[in-house]
């Protein structure tokens, strides 16, 4: 399944990612797609603030990999400097399916993702419009429910 959806700033964006993160169930992957400053880390904000996160997410550039508690854990990773056959080493396939997960630059590690992630691209609309294309399986389409 496809949707789109777009924001015309920071604070629509986080919106957006906070919606999405109440709606989430504990177990899905998201697979973050765009250029430097496209807004991974912001959406990823609004995502962790759904789940009832309160500390500040900031992105994993350096570290590859920062945990999150809140309803559910909340590992996000950043592949920037990963490869494929280097996936493993960050821990990220030991986790996938027991917690929220979200991957930026995840085309580059695409072949080890699950089968039922939710992929978002986000593509620069304007100086902070951006425009959000989700492709995700009809399995995962309870996550989307209460996005107008």
């Amino acid at each position: 399944m496809e949707s789109k959806i777009q924001t015309k700033n920071l604070a629509e964006t986080q919106k957006l990612g906070e919606t999405i993160g109440r709606n989430l169930k504990g177990d899905e992957t998201f697979a973050l797609v765009a250029e430097l400053g496209g807004g991974k880390t912001s959406f990823t904000q609004g995502l962790a603030k759904g789940l009832g996160i309160k500390k500040l997410v900031i992105s994993p550039t350096f570290v590859l990999e920062r945990i999150y508690n809140g309803r559910y854990p909340l590992h996000h990773f950043d592949m920037y400097r990963i490869e494929a056959n280097d996936a493993d080493s960050t821990g990220l396939l030991d986790i996938l399916d027991e917690a929220v997960v979200v991957v930026e630059w995840a085309e580059k590690i695409k072949t080890v993702l699950p089968k039922d992630t939710i992929w978002i691209t986000i593509k620069v609309m304007g100086e902070n419009a951006r425009e959000f294309i989700f492709e995700y399986p009809e399995s995962r389409n309870y996550v989307f429910s209460k996005i107008k």
